[in-house]
């Protein structure tokens, strides 16, 4: 049978296969890029891709100076280095809770977000759920979210009790793999809704977070507009230069609010 899949994708496989492999034990140095360009015939860009991807996850960890190496083996269904909300505010020693401000089914039409239609690949009549949920740990608001998802990866969520961290639920209920998200920061003035929502004062500013998460045959499952509250949260980068490739990790910290 034909391999269809993109040469990316296969790529992907192949390596945390061989990584999942009794061929490779955690601390082990794993392949160069230019020992994957060799070994499975790929260009130096797709190599890098995968490369990068996996040291994004947490699988591999590169270096400087020496290489990169295995830093965990690959476990079907994890969420990876992402961490929820939820996962956050008990980290800091807070509570979470959540308030559901809409949950509902839709088939996208002209009048469905634009660029939610576009970012997730869909088309007029595809079915979305529009969740908008209000985050807050030890009862302060924190993050006001927007997110659309793929109806098709989860049906029946309407069922289900959206309370607690969807990625738990995509991975324990639907047996989703999210192998990545794209992310972009903006500093915004926030609306009075929001502003409303977040306990801040109209016009005061405003951080939010734009994120499509794919599953791992690399198609977009969600895609989200997260207002988060301005003194609540500080974002981290950090940046692994790779051999001939760099990886970029965000982290929020929640402050300790009683």
């Amino acid at each position: 049978m034909i391999n269809r899949d993109p040469i990316y994708q296969q790529l992907n496989k192949a390596l945390r296969a061989l990584l999942a492999s009794d061929q490779y034990a955690v601390g082990d140095q794993f392949l160069t890029e230019r020992m994957v360009c060799e070994r499975y015939d790929v260009s130096r860009a797709t190599a890098n891709k995968a490369l990068s991807n996996l040291v994004a996850e947490g699988v591999l960890k590169f270096r400087k100076g020496v290489g990169t190496f295995v830093d965990r083996k690959p476990r079907s269904g994890q969420f990876l280095s992402m961490t929820s909300f939820t996962e956050n505010a008990r980290r800091a020693g807070l509570e979470p809770s959540t308030e559901v401000l809409r949950f509902d089914q839709l088939a996208t039409s002209e009048d469905t977000n634009a660029i939610a239609c576009r970012r997730l690949q869909v088309r007029p009549g595809d079915l979305l759920y529009r969740i908008e949920r209000l985050r807050k740990a030890n009862g302060a608001p924190m993050i006001l979210e927007d997110r659309y998802v793929v109806a098709r990866y989860c049906p029946d969520l309407l069922q289900h009790d959206l309370n607690g961290s969807l990625y738990a639920l995509f991975e324990q209920v639907y047996g989703l793999n999210v192998t990545r998200t794209e992310e972009t920061i903006q500093a915004v003035i926030l609306n009075d809704y929001q502003a409303g929502l977040l306990g801040v004062s109209s016009g005061a500013a405003g951080l939010v977070v734009s994120a499509v998460g794919y599953v791992d045959d690399d198609q977009p499952l969600w895609w989200e507009t997260t207002v988060h509250k301005p003194d609540a949260f500080e974002f981290r980068c950090q940046v692994n230069p790779g051999q001939n490739y760099q990886t970029l990790e965000g982290h929020v910290v929640l402050e300790n609010y009683d």
